[in-house]
């Protein structure tokens, strides 16, 4: 969890329209070369998020498709030279709503009439890789703190990867070594565990601070992370056949995913897969394994559906804190099972 204060200072009678991007890479032909592309859509956070959400209400646009080249390189130069296209062809597609957050642009709204508008980026909807893309940050690496892949289970956060520590840490890299000589720059930026990027698409957009508008959603973040993680441990410390009997087994309920098949040989897995075995996989576990893990796993799965609630308040945030200190508290019977 994240809270960030943001001290914004705007003249008197302005008006925010908060940008909220979301892209991901997607492959557009398959068993035809493979081609890919990073698809870049764009929305403003004063739309409602029911009626934004809502594919009818077209409330989102697809701006870009940013191309994910190939390139005549050596294989270890691939990834540091893509991500700086990435970002080098960010900078052109929002050059002017960078511009309009600092100098402002009158527009009118609805209503008819004419305000003074500013649009700093306080969003961007993205998976892990993608994150850390943006962060311009190395994959061991989280794209909202400075920790790396050793801090990832302590249950102390570290500080947030701000952006300007982030700008120094490159203006650093810069000084000592040349940007475009890569294959001393790409070293030299492994070692601070950066992607490699020397122009950030961020850097001159003011008040855009990956450690703010790097957000998680919830496929990936929630249902995703469930599986990959919380559902093997499971499997591990029950065993696959366990679990697949107990789901088989399952009385069928209205309302309740009933897996006939069991859940460790489902060819394709979706987040509402990922979602109903979360719903019954505390029941599943219990008298299979030690009730600590079973109550980590609840706390963990207690802290996914807090997480995933429409609006927080000073009292959610408590029950999540809570929830998350009860895993710490237990996560050593998960660990001792070797899972």
């Amino acid at each position: 969890m994240r809270a960030f204060d943001i001290q914004v200072q705007l003249p008197q009678g302005a008006t925010i329209v908060p940008i909220i991007i979301t892209s991901d890479k997607t492959p557009v032909t398959r068993h035809t070369g493979g081609l890919e592309m990073h698809p870049v859509f764009i929305t403003i956070g004063n739309i409602q998020s029911d009626v934004r959400m809502q594919a009818s209400s077209h409330a989102w646009r697809c701006v870009a498709f940013m191309p994910v080249p190939v390139f005549e390189v050596h294989p270890d130069f691939q990834t540091i030279l893509t991500s700086c296209l990435f970002h080098r062809c960010m900078d052109i597609v929002f050059a002017s709503l960078m511009t309009v957050t600092l100098d402002g642009i009158n527009l009118t709204d609805p209503t008819g009439f004419t305000r003074n508008c500013f649009t700093p980026l306080v969003t961007y909807i993205a998976d892990l890789p993608e994150q850390q893309l943006v962060a311009c940050v190395a994959k061991n690496a989280s794209p909202i703190t400075t920790a790396v892949l050793s801090d990832f289970g302590d249950s102390v956060p570290q500080n947030p990867q701000t952006s300007s520590y982030t700008l120094q840490q490159i203006v650093n890299l810069c000084t000592h070594t040349q940007a475009w000589n890569i294959p001393s720059f790409q070293k030299a930026a492994k070692a601070e565990k950066l992607l490699g990027v020397h122009h950030p698409f961020w850097r001159d957009w003011k008040f855009a601070d990956p450690a703010h508008f790097l957000v998680g959603e919830i496929l990936h973040t929630c249902h995703k992370f469930f599986f990959d993680h919380v559902l093997k441990w499971s499997k591990e410390a029950a065993s696959d056949h366990l679990l697949d009997m107990r789901y088989k087994i399952q009385h069928k309920c209205v309302g309740v995913r009933h897996f006939a098949s069991g859940i460790s040989h489902v060819k394709q897995m979706m987040g509402r897969d990922h979602r109903d075995i979360k719903r019954t996989i505390v029941p599943m576990l219990d008298g299979a394994i030690l009730p600590l893990f079973i109550y980590a796993v609840h706390s963990m799965v207690e802290f996914i559906y807090r997480a995933q609630q429409p609006i927080h308040t000073d009292s959610s945030i408590a029950s999540m804190t809570a929830a998350l200190q009860a895993f710490h508290a237990t996560k050593h019977a998960i660990l001792d099972t070797g899972a």
